[in-house]
């Protein structure tokens, strides 16, 4: 099946309910993994790419890589643009491939996010691609900047942002966190069903990796339509990279390392579409 829009992959969810997995890609052979192991799982998938990463390869690399793979597999798959901060970074993935941007104003005081975000979906829909919104502050590290503490997002200000702005998904914060965690994350899952109630949008969680799967599965039945994994690829891949290394020393074929460095990402891969209750969904 061809790349797809984002918004097909939402009805699906919608319908389904169940969370779209969506990954972010360090580098393009991400994709082809993250691909294959959703097609043995019968997943629909999202492959995202921030600002942050492709600061280092062109975000036209991963959507190329995108399209060339569109003939390969059967199950659907969409493009996304993750952590956005400004309406420049938008337009470029509006060039590029992206049927989903996220613009994140949740740095900014509430009135500024709203601004913001209103001046995006204007700017987004205007081409047809779906906007995800962020209130409150999801914590941890995000790859560019200090960690920052959490700041859960309050039912009635999301519904009022919601009304303002006119964004399709919502990302909350709601007790996942980006990057490692030091503790065991607990999801407010009142707080999540308050949310849904009054904005009646499908919601995003962030920092999906480290999230025990039941308390994302918890979350996915009351109203999170879609999860974002990036930390626990990253980890496994480097991981295995060191092992590889460590294990053949002056080893310079990589192409003997690939095969290593795919299984245990997949294997990631796996348990996150398990978490969000994608597979056989297709």
């Amino acid at each position: 099946m061809p790349l797809v829009p984002s918004s097909m992959l939402l009805r699906l969810a919608e319908e389904g309910n169940f969370a779209l997995p969506a990954f972010n890609v360090p580098v393009p052979e991400f994709i082809l993994w993250i691909l294959e192991e959703s097609e043995k799982l019968r997943s629909p998938v999202v492959i995202q790419v921030a600002p942050v990463e492709y600061q280092a390869l062109d975000l036209r690399m991963f959507y190329g890589t995108l399209l060339f793979l569109s003939e390969r597999f059967l199950i659907p798959f969409a493009f996304h643009l993750d952590h956005a901060r400004e309406e420049k970074e938008v337009l470029f993935a509006l060039r590029n491939g992206c049927s989903s941007v996220m613009i994140d104003g949740s740095r900014l005081p509430f009135e500024e996010n709203v601004a913001l975000t209103r001046r995006v979906v204007i700017l987004a829909h205007s081409a047809g691609v779906l906007v995800e919104g962020e209130l409150g502050r999801v914590g941890g590290l995000e790859g560019d900047e200090a960690e920052d503490g959490d700041s859960f997002t309050a039912p009635l200000e999301a519904e009022e942002f919601v009304q303002r702005t006119s964004v399709d998904l919502l990302a909350v914060a709601v007790g996942t966190r980006h990057g490692f965690y030091d503790r065991t994350p607990e999801l407010q899952f009142d707080l999540i069903e308050e949310i849904r109630c009054r904005t009646r949008l499908p919601l995003v969680l962030h920092g999906g990796s480290g999230t025990p799967q039941e308390e994302l599965q918890k979350a996915v039945v009351r109203g999170v339509r879609k999860i974002n994994f990036s930390t626990a690829l990253r980890a496994e891949y480097l991981q295995a990279f060191r092992s590889f290394v460590e294990e053949h020393p002056g080893d310079v074929a990589v192409h003997r390392m690939l095969p290593s460095l795919a299984f245990r990402v997949k294997e990631v891969v796996r348990e996150c579409i398990i978490a969000s209750l994608a597979q056989g969904r297709v």
